[in-house]
């Protein structure tokens, strides 16, 4: 593949703002809009190394980490950077995380590699997990009593143009028209991955809606979330005060197959 076809690849499967940049031989800089919640981008190169491309941080993911008070060496910080790396298929060569490009698939290691980077950077924010965990838990049991099963499937992926799961829906519902998909937003890294998972949806042609409910939406960058917010069309800022209207919306959306 040319570079004007990688760069064709990145954008069918992150999103139409991804570029390359050349920088030295075989090495380009790969533009994007994903940031860290100070506003710095991500650092991401794509490198060909003994005629293997990859991608790398060149180590400014866990630099970036290091400015905050915490040892990223040590208990569950260490935990979640290591089980990250290996449940995105990484390699974290003294603190420069690469990822090997498979079977000449660049858009899908572009994307798995960007989703790492930010939950990597998330460790910082680790004593919130437990309060976020709590949220999904609520998400859930929130549809799983307003909607049936039958017209409702968690963590849905297509079957046939996804079978890796790379693009999940938090849940899928079934309406008259077109599906419903519901996304529920924790932060910043969990707003940014479903924006690119609505993009990829959107480059696949078939129709649907889809539905967000923040824990707080108060608490989202808001850069991340006007980036969100064009690709999404009914928000609620958070479950314990709208129930009555989510339910609404569920209601209509399904029976009326908006």
């Amino acid at each position: 593949m040319n570079t004007a076809d990688i760069e064709q690849d990145f954008q069918k499967k992150v999103c139409d703002e991804v570029h390359l940049s050349p920088e030295g031989l075989m090495r380009y800089v790969v533009d994007h809009p994903f940031t860290f919640d100070d506003g710095d981008h991500y650092v991401v190169y794509l490198r060909n190394v003994a005629g293997e491309w990859e991608l790398s941080d060149e180590g400014h993911t866990i630099m970036h980490l290091s400015y905050e008070a915490i040892d990223l060496h040590k208990g569950s910080y260490k935990e979640i950077i290591d089980n990250t790396v290996s449940a995105f298929g990484l390699a974290n060569r003294e603190g420069e995380l690469t990822l090997s490009i498979p079977e000449m698939r660049f858009g899908d290691a572009l994307f798995s590699f960007i989703q790492a980077l930010v939950k990597i950077s998330d460790v910082k924010y680790l004593e919130r997990e437990r309060v976020r965990s709590l949220f999904m838990e609520e998400f859930r049991g929130f549809l799983t009593e307003k909607v049936s099963e039958s017209r409702r499937k968690f963590e849905y992926h297509h079957p046939q143009i996804d079978p890796r799961r790379i693009y999940p829906i938090d849940c899928r519902l079934e309406a008259r028209t077109k599906p419903l998909f519901v996304f529920g937003i924790t932060n910043d890294s969990k707003c940014q991955t479903a924006t690119n998972i609505i993009y990829w949806w959107e480059k696949q042609e078939e129709p649907f809606s889809v539905m967000a409910i923040y824990e707080n939406m108060e608490e989202i960058n808001s850069k991340i979330l006007a980036r969100f917010s064009d690709v999404c069309g009914k928000q609620f800022s958070n479950l314990p005060t709208n129930r009555d209207r989510i339910t609404s919306f569920i209601e209509e959306s399904l029976d009326g197959g908006r």
